[in-house]
């Protein structure tokens, strides 16, 4: 990874942002529960009898068991920023990601375009004591132009906002099959792990401060392996800012895998959601969801290991050498870090 933008910046606002959100040692461990619908899913078959209560109260068990082991947590303001928030859930030294869009896993047919939370945004984010925003973000730049064109002038618009606010945001790139395309064909797999690449690097060139990635590639055999390490080394090359895998609710075994390799190449940790904590919300017996809750917070301690063994440290300041040297002393009177 070439010299991090966000030390070009010296935004102390992001600085001390991103700070709050990576481990004393400068990784990111984060565990993701900004899942919507389909967090609901995994509690019942029939969702009429599944309360508001009841989802919360799942989520609030999963936070405080993994909470000591994680550098941040990812949640919702659905079910999640606004309850879990001022509950004690979430410690003051654990950092706070929240999502901007309303979206779940099922995607429908053709050309997408982001779906932003009606009501919730980068300003609201900010005032809710969130330490950085997140966009789930469809892009197929081969496709429907227009479509692509909106999404790119989206993460442009939240890169303007987020210098205002000194928020920093984290862009998730999603690569998903158009109308008449097979993802199941080598040939669309190998499309997807280019597309994975390219939109990363895409991303990174719009201004976002973070990347968290799908995985560009596949570990279920040797030479799969061998071309997901090219392509993890590759994306680490061609980006300038710090860079996670995301789960994408894959068995909890390629999970790490896939942390392993992509730490090897330079990534500085995980996002990881329900390859962590599904088994935890599956069951409704206390005692069967206590001894899964537990086995969660095994897991983040697992890749914890294999993320301090393999990952690259991303120290989001510099020293005050170099802090000195690239501030001027009236640096505050021309800062556009103001709400």
């Amino acid at each position: 990874m070439p010299e991090s933008t966000i030390n070009r910046k010296l935004d102390p606002g992001k600085v001390r942002a991103l700070q709050r959100v990576t481990s004393n040692d400068g990784y990111f461990m984060v565990c993701a529960l900004d899942h919507l619908s389909d967090f609901v899913e995994l509690l019942g078959p029939d969702l009429s009898k599944i309360s508001f209560a009841e989802v919360v109260r799942a989520k609030d068990a999963i936070i405080r068991a993994v909470a000591p082991s994680v550098s941040a947590v990812l949640i919702d303001p659905h079910y999640g920023l606004g309850h879990l928030g001022v509950s004690g859930a979430v410690p003051r030294d654990v950092g706070l990601m929240s999502p901007l869009e309303d979206e779940d896993y099922r995607i429908p047919p053709g050309p997408r375009r982001t779906r932003l939370r009606v009501g919730w945004g980068m300003a609201q984010i900010k005032a809710s004591g969130a330490d950085v925003a997140k966009l789930l973000w469809f892009f197929r730049p081969d496709g429907d132009q227009a479509t692509a064109d909106a999404q790119r002038a989206l993460v442009a618009d939240l890169v303007r906002q987020s210098e205002e606010l000194s928020l920093p945001l984290v862009v998730e790139p999603i690569w998903y099959p158009l109308p008449g395309e097979d993802s199941s064909t080598q040939e669309w797999k190998a499309a997807r792990v280019r597309g994975i690449v390219a939109s990363a690097v895409e991303a990174d060139r719009l201004g976002v401060d973070m990347l968290k990635v799908e995985f560009p590639g596949h570990v279920d055999t040797e030479e799969g392996i061998g071309a997901s390490r090219k392509a993890c080394a590759e994306l680490d090359a061609t980006v300038t800012v710090p860079w996670v895998i995301l789960s994408a609710g894959v068995g909890f075994e390629d999970f790490v895998t896939e942390v392993e390799l992509a730490c090897q190449a330079g990534a500085s940790g995980y996002l990881g959601g329900r390859s962590v904590w599904r088994d935890a919300v599956l069951t409704a017996d206390p005692k069967a969801r206590a001894e899964a809750v537990a086995a969660s917070v095994s897991r983040i301690e697992r890749l914890n290991a294999v993320t301090r063994e393999h990952g690259r440290p991303f120290w989001p300041g510099v020293s005050l050498d170099e802090a000195l040297d690239s501030q001027t002393e009236d640096w505050f009177r021309s800062w556009h870090g103001v709400i």
